[in-house]
């Protein structure tokens, strides 16, 4: 076992590590050295003519050293090809869950427009873990931005995420591509963690957020043919579909009501969709995706496609569907299960938020107050929104 490996997998003795290089930094100036032109820590980057001072070597075109707690990095490609006509392309390095890529769409959409001469290569943590996913490979795979995608072994820091162990993948990078973690900020002084990807890259930055972009294929997978047939004739007639995500890999939450939850909806004239287990097999008006058998993209593009026929909404917890829901631009009670200060980084304008606390940086007309009769307590941290008070909230904010 390696000494990273060690301190990584014990907490304890990975805070005092860190917090004696902090202090080395801070107080003995060790790690202070410059960096490449191409990125800096903790300072937006300055557009402007690029002077480099240091080595064009191996070690340029990686980021030198791990980041401090609350530390982050900029990145200004212009200044890395004004100085280096060497460099042959970028190496995106993703360790994220598919919530957190869905956010990165735009911004690297917009990356690939204003430099569509570099190839794009993604490489990608090949476990899941409480950052990463897996399967963020397979949608990379569908994003037209990225030539090829890659798989590395990784390992979560337990402190600062940013400092994920991404060493596999710097040995798998080609000669001359720039090797770049995809960062952004998340905290209570950031806007949105969209905003902070923009900032993150030195690109200009949206007055609106711009929602999440999703890539299908022309023609649906048999998969997918095959479930949209199915609802569509178990749908017809009913006053729209609701579709629930009520589980949070995130928070390692799952709905306890689902089969109460499931009942009041179907009785209230709809059909009800999911990918959270635990509702009313038997009930001819609910279906639960089988997530075996359909690919998170395939899931995405079936909402898609039934949104063409049918009323469709989004009834989920603060997960994967908070952004996918904007993606596919479709009306979602977000049930904020839990107080996050910093959820105005999640937040679109097609979510109605049900919460027991209300957010400032959040639009007050967004945001519905909860009492404390609505919801009962899943533990210290969590509540459970009762099934009854869903249904109300849904029908006051989303029947017409």
């Amino acid at each position: 076992m390696s000494m990273k490996h060690f301190l990584y997998t014990h907490r304890p003795l990975c805070v005092a590590y860190e917090t004696l290089r902090w202090l080395g930094h801070t107080y003995l100036g060790i790690g202070r050295g410059r960096t490449p032109v191409w990125y800096q820590f903790d300072r937006p980057q300055v557009p402007g003519t690029a002077q480099e001072k240091l080595p064009i070597n191996a070690g340029w075109y990686r980021i030198s050293r791990p980041l401090y707690r609350h530390e982050h990095v900029y990145y200004d490609f212009e200044k890395a090809l004004a100085v280096n006509p060497q460099v042959k392309g970028l190496a995106l390095i993703f360790f994220m869950g598919i919530g957190d890529y869905l956010y990165t769409t735009p911004m690297l959409e917009e990356l690939k427009k204003k430099y569509p001469q570099l190839p794009f290569y993604a490489y990608v943590g090949a476990q899941f873990d409480r950052n990463n996913s897996p399967l963020v490979g397979k949608l990379l795979q569908t994003n037209p931005a990225f030539e090829k995608v890659f798989y590395f072994n990784g390992l979560r820091h337990p402190l600062i995420w940013k400092n994920y162990d991404y060493e596999d993948a710097l040995r798998q990078i080609p000669d001359g591509f720039l090797a770049v973690p995809v960062y952004y900020d998340y905290g209570v002084r950031v806007p949105h963690r969209v905003k902070s990807l923009f900032e993150t890259f030195s690109l200009p930055v949206p007055q609106t957020v711009p929602a999440p972009k999703m890539y299908f294929p022309k023609e649906p997978s048999a998969v997918v043919q095959e479930y949209l047939a199915d609802i569509r004739v178990k749908a017809a007639g009913k006053k729209g579909i609701i579709f629930l995500q009520l589980d949070s890999r995130g928070s390692s939450y799952v709905y306890p009501h689902m089969t109460q939850l499931v009942e009041m909806l179907t009785g209230e004239g709809y059909f009800v969709l999911s990918v959270t287990k635990g509702g009313p097999l038997l009930n001819a008006a609910y279906v639960e995706l089988d997530i075996k058998r359909l690919a998170i993209n395939e899931t995405w593009h079936l909402l898609s496609l039934l949104k063409e026929k049918f009323a469709l909404h989004v009834i989920a917890v603060n997960s994967v569907f908070w952004a996918a829901s904007a993606g596919l631009g479709l009306p979602n009670l977000g049930l904020q299960h839990w107080i996050d200060k910093k959820v105005h980084n999640l937040w679109y304008p097609n979510i109605e938020v049900v919460t027991d606390y209300l957010y400032p940086h959040l639009p007050r007309e967004k945001q519905i107050l909860a009492p404390a009769e609505s919801y009962s307590r899943h533990n210290k941290k969590i509540i459970d929104y009762k099934p009854d008070w869903i249904v109300k909230w849904f029908k006051e904010h989303f029947e017409k």
